[in-house]
């Protein structure tokens, strides 16, 4: 998918591709307000700490590390599901992830794919068959 050539913006492999490029987009931009909203919403917590807390010559717990951990965990996870593991909800890979369920199924055998010997999705021409089932898949596991 991302050898290709965009010719015509209202090519199929161009709008997937532009989708895709969206997606991740906005993925990377949600990380980054989740992120700015860390630090901020943090640093105001150690800043009341550092007002409210800590008397010179006594021990002061530091209960702004709780936040901090608890939310930064889930900043991490964040993370990881942008940067790390941004394919594993790709289009490409639930297509490879249905095919192996179906052959489990034992719908087709194994080796074979109900896409094989056919053009990809959108390269054939309007009307073509694709030699997918995803037009016949609800919408939310497409």
């Amino acid at each position: 998918m991302y050898n290709y050539n965009p010719g015509n913006p209202t090519d199929q492999q161009y709008q997937s591709a532009y989708r895709q490029a969206e997606r991740r987009v906005k993925a990377k931009l949600s990380f980054y307000w989740h992120l700015a909203s860390y630090v901020l919403v943090n640093g105001l917590l150690i800043v009341i700490y550092l007002v409210t807390g800590p008397i010179p010559g006594f021990y002061t717990y530091p209960w702004f590390i709780w936040p901090m951990f608890g939310w930064g965990i889930g900043l991490l996870f964040h993370f990881m599901g942008t940067f790390v593991f941004s394919n594993v909800s790709s289009d490409q890979n639930r297509r490879r992830m249905i095919e192996e369920e179906m052959r489990r199924m034992g719908a087709y055998p194994p080796g074979n794919s109900y896409s094989s010997g056919m053009p990809a999705a959108g390269t054939a021409g309007p009307g073509a068959p694709t030699g997918s089932f995803d037009k016949d898949l609800p919408p939310d596991i497409r």
